[in-house]
């Protein structure tokens, strides 16, 4: 019995083969780009990444008739409306758009920021309650909004895609801000009327693995894999990771280093904070402490822009080692917001500060890497006042090397970690067998 495990990323799709014992056999990789205009809005063409997903698969042709489940995750937040056909009707809105302002504000006035993180574990944050992205399209964009039959993340599209079925998970819902996260486990009556979402518009929400729908002739037709086959239902891409790693208990960490710093830190206290979103775990009982800021996005705009005589391959495996081993000598400081920032109602820019004459173009590389921890710090302080945190950190993700783990070290004092490659492929893997067992 074989898996295909995808994972769906902000920039990028990478795909796996499974066997029934969760080993990972052959893996695939496909590229795509999102589109940044309008000073702030960004957006991913649907087309392009389901583009990508068919050349993944061409790679793993020699598998794809043995497999006999297909399991997934995604980024979120990824709003994508959809007509009754499961038709995209408007490029997804990822999650680092930041064109609702003006619904953020209306949905703190009109709710109120304390009752709405009450409610949903989040304050109305552009980019981490996509609810805001969602009203935006309704009143910019009415005529498709109106026509939407569904409104959900990408999970949802690409969950219909394969199987015609409608539905998301607890995950994916409580980053909506239109979920009941702290003590519910439905759409929130209250802020669906006040915001003007009709909840006959919103995905069925159901555990993530569970085997909601079975791959369509046209799916199989696109994906070369046999028709009838299971499809578990797809997670968002950190609490998928979680499950690759094997943190199922209150206090474990784990960090995600790729486009985005992330951490997701399990808790089975549901206690909101300015500094976090509270988000749904994958296992029953527990939540997500969960903080992102950019990570592989600022290093490499800095490569482009700073190291522009240099290669990629060069600066990767000279350049930023060099900068990482000079952690101690510079007094130049950086502010992690150049793509904003997620857990604030401001709206946050990246700065240098500490510069002068003698600061070189090292000094502020490291004072990025040194910078975009910042967050995570402050987040891994405040859950340990209420939580006791394992102190083994898992790692993953595509910035994971010896240099950047040595980074961490340097940062994050009194903390011991554990590098695990592909921990998404693997957790949606586990996700599904979980179910099935």
């Amino acid at each position: 019995m074989y898996l295909l495990s995808m994972d769906f990323g902000t920039t990028s799709i990478k795909m796996g083969i499974l066997t029934r014992d969760l080993e990972l056999i052959k893996t695939a990789k496909a590229e795509y780009r999102y589109r940044v205009y309008n000073h702030n809005w960004v957006e991913l063409d649907i087309e392009d990444v389901i583009a990508a997903m068919a050349e993944g698969l061409k790679n793993l042709s020699d598998y794809l008739e043995k497999v006999e489940i297909v399991v997934f995750d995604t980024f979120s937040p990824s709003v994508v409306i959809m007509d009754r056909e499961g038709e995209a009707l408007y490029p997804i809105i990822t999650h680092l758009d930041r064109r609702s302002k003006k619904q953020m504000k209306y949905i703190s006035r009109e709710i109120g920021v304390t009752e709405f993180q009450n409610i949903t574990g989040i304050k109305p944050f552009i980019g981490g309650a996509s609810v805001t992205s969602m009203l935006w399209l309704k009143e910019n964009e009415p005529s498709l909004f109106n026509k939407a039959y569904k409104i959900g993340h990408f999970n949802t599209y690409v969950y219909h895609l394969l199987t015609g079925i409608w539905v998301t998970d607890p995950v994916n819902a409580s980053m909506t801000g239109l979920f009941e996260t702290i003590e519910g486990s439905g759409w929130s009556d209250t802020i669906c009327k006040t915001v003007g979402i009709p909840e006959q518009k919103l995905p069925d929400i159901v555990k993530p693995g569970v085997i909601a729908g079975h791959l369509t002739r046209k799916a199989a037709q696109l994906t070369g894999l046999r028709e009838g086959i299971p499809v578990a239902v797809g997670t968002n891409d950190a609490a998928a990771a979680q499950a690759g790693a094997g943190n199922t208990k209150a206090g474990d960490m784990l960090i995600v280093s790729g486009s985005s710093e992330m951490i997701s830190i399990l808790t089975d206290k549901a206690v909101v904070n300015d500094k976090y979103y509270l988000r749904r775990a994958a296992a029953d009982g527990l939540w997500q402490i969960f903080a992102i800021t950019a990570s592989g996005l600022v290093i490499d705009w800095f490569r482009r822009e700073f190291y522009k005589e240099m290669d990629e391959t060069t600066f990767y495996r000279e350049a930023l080692p060099a900068a990482i081993r000079q952690y101690y000598g510079t007094k130049v400081r950086f502010a992690p917001y150049i793509a904003g920032d997620r857990q604030s109602l401001m709206q946050r820019t990246g700065a240098f500060t500490g510069l002068t004459l003698d600061s070189t173009r090292e000094d502020l590389l490291v004072s990025i890497l040194v910078g975009i921890h910042k967050p995570i710090i402050t987040v891994i302080e405040i859950s340990g006042s209420f939580l006791e945190l394992n102190n083994i950190i898992k790692l993953t993700g595509g910035m994971v090397d010896e240099a950047f783990i040595g980074l961490k070290k340097k940062v994050l004092k009194g903390y011991d970690f554990e590098v695990i490659y592909d921990c998404h492929l693997y957790g949606n893997a586990v996700l599904a067998m979980n179910q099935l067992k």
